[in-house]
């Protein structure tokens, strides 16, 4: 049920975003494609690397990469963790499109994936949704959403809050195999952020979790 109820949220928002107005949009507003953020927490640090361009404007064609790494201050290499998601995606009306790509991480390796996607960005609001199915080697289904909200204080400063989530579940077994929810909030000035975040990591079936309480520094470029 848990998986049914997270798959019918992505689909709401990708169907009630789409009645956004378009004319901030990603038709004609042209975000800055690569941000780096730098985390450092209580438990241990956290770097994430978001890049995402398009590259035939006329037929909507881009390339998303999200990659991340975390390791704690105790040198232990078992505890340290690599994600990345990078897929090739065809934009085909108001930010709905279809993606495949492969995802590498430290604990299952490569896989790939096909998937659709809803996504839309404004210099004060942006959104990525994304619910895809593995096609090799496994039997799973994930989502993936991630909200940007910058209200403008003035020409140089706005409020910057970020939501970032992940759900990943085995059909092979029917349970909970991975997901995260990532929190931010602070300040941006012109390309830079920075301010408190939170991570929260659950792990396998039995959903081990880890805190990870901290501030964090974000170039955009």
């Amino acid at each position: 049920m848990k998986k049914l109820h997270f798959i019918s949220v992505l689909f709401g928002v990708l169907f009630y975003t789409q009645n956004l107005s378009a004319q901030d949009s990603l038709e004609t507003f042209k975000p800055k494609p690569v941000s780096i953020e730098e985390f450092i927490g209580d438990k241990r640090q956290f770097l994430q690397l978001t890049l995402n361009k398009v590259f035939v404007e006329k037929k909507r064609i881009g390339l998303l990469s999200i990659t991340s790494y975390a390791a704690d201050y105790k040198g232990n290499l078992n505890n340290n963790e690599f994600q990345n998601t990078s897929l090739i995606y065809h934009n085909i009306y108001k930010g709905i499109g279809i993606n495949s790509g492969v995802s590498f991480t430290s604990i299952e390796g490569l896989k790939n994936f096909v998937g659709i996607h809803y996504m839309y960005q404004s210099r004060q609001f942006s959104l990525i949704a994304m619910p895809s199915y593995s096609i090799i080697k496994n039997n799973k289904i994930s989502g993936f959403l991630q909200v940007e909200y910058k209200p403008i204080i003035n020409k140089n400063w706005s409020l910057y809050t970020r939501a970032q989530l992940h759900y990943n579940h085995n059909f092979d077994d029917g349970a909970h195999f991975r997901s995260y929810a990532y929190s931010r909030l602070g300040l941006t000035y012109k390309y830079f952020g920075f301010g408190l975040a939170h991570n929260f990591d659950r792990y396998g079936a039995d959903k081990n979790t880890k805190h990870n309480f901290g501030v964090f520094l974000k170039l955009t470029m």
